[in-house]
């Protein structure tokens, strides 16, 4: 049986967001052992020029849901980061995320599959078909935000596995 868009969009997301819940309550946990300040963790950044690890969560979560829309035909404007100040609230942003993926309707996506997507990205229109738009965008995109987040959470000594950022394999 062939993958479907489904597949390739909204399982990929549920997982990998599951997956960065998982790691940012072993960082939770690794906080409150060590005495370490919760917003440490939430405010640190692998580079100056980089988001920080809360906003690398809001751009995996929010991210996940802006691609649903422009593959279901909805061209929304992409919400502004949320200042979140506590594990709490990035679970909540994950498990809204989670929520509304999972609400769609799978032969949305697969009819969104040869539909025409433009995006702007920094100052720059691209035209997609909804299947290049997944592929050479929306995975990429969403994948480089959870390993940021992850990369952050090892970088401060959140003693994080490959294992935690792949999740259990079924």
């Amino acid at each position: 049986m062939p993958l479907e868009a489904y597949d390739l969009t909204v399982a990929v997301f549920v997982r990998g967001l599951t997956n960065l819940k998982v790691c940012l309550s072993k960082a939770e946990a690794h906080a409150s052992a060590s005495g370490l300040d919760p917003l440490a963790l939430i405010h640190a950044r692998l580079a100056q020029d980089m988001y920080d690890l809360a906003t690398q969560v809001h751009w995996a979560a929010d991210g996940a849901k802006i691609a649903i829309d422009r593959l279901a035909g909805a061209d929304g404007a992409p919400p502004p980061a949320a200042e979140r100040k506590s594990f709490a609230e990035l679970y909540e942003a994950i498990d809204a995320a989670i929520g509304y993926v999972s609400a769609v309707d799978p032969k949305v996506l697969d009819a969104a599959l040869t539909r025409t997507i433009e995006i702007n990205n920094r100052g720059k229109t691209t035209t997609f078909t909804g299947a290049r738009f997944i592929e050479q965008f929306v995975i990429p995109n969403f994948f480089f935000h959870v390993t940021a987040a992850y990369a952050i959470l090892r970088e401060k000594g959140v003693p994080l596995t490959k294992g935690d950022f792949m999740g259990p394999l079924a």
